[in-house]
């Protein structure tokens, strides 16, 4: 019986588009957002499911800092400068924060599974 871990297969590379996608989140806001562009610009010739996760991970932090620019600015327009207003502020963004961080959490478990993320195939 052979040893499973003789078998060599080539991995596709797709966890480190997701581990800049949560670095973005968690550790390295800007930083972590232009080096996961720079993967999505150079992955045109890579491995499909690389390709993938990096080009959802570009358009997740994008989607998450206009859901959470856009929210907040909406509630101040219409609160102005409240408790109201940062009682809302602060939910929204900390309720949409740990949606996408778990979001990054579930797409790096479908990357190590060389499995594509749970996003639009339309966009990818």
């Amino acid at each position: 019986m052979p040893y499973s871990a003789s078998q060599k297969s080539e991995t596709p590379g797709a966890v480190a588009p997701v581990i800049w996608y949560l670095l973005n989140l968690l550790a390295l806001p800007v930083i972590g957002f232009l080096v996961l562009l720079s993967i999505a610009m150079k992955s045109g010739d890579d491995n499909p499911i690389r390709r993938a996760h990096s080009k959802a991970g570009v358009y997740m932090s994008i989607l998450g800092a206009v859901l959470i620019s856009s929210g907040v600015l909406i509630a101040w327009l219409i609160h102005g400068n409240t408790g109201s207003f940062w009682t809302f502020a602060i939910v929204w963004a900390i309720v949409l924060h740990t949606s996408f961080v778990l979001w990054g959490m579930v797409s790096l478990a479908q990357a190590i599974g060389d499995k594509p993320p749970y996003f639009p195939r339309k966009l990818m």
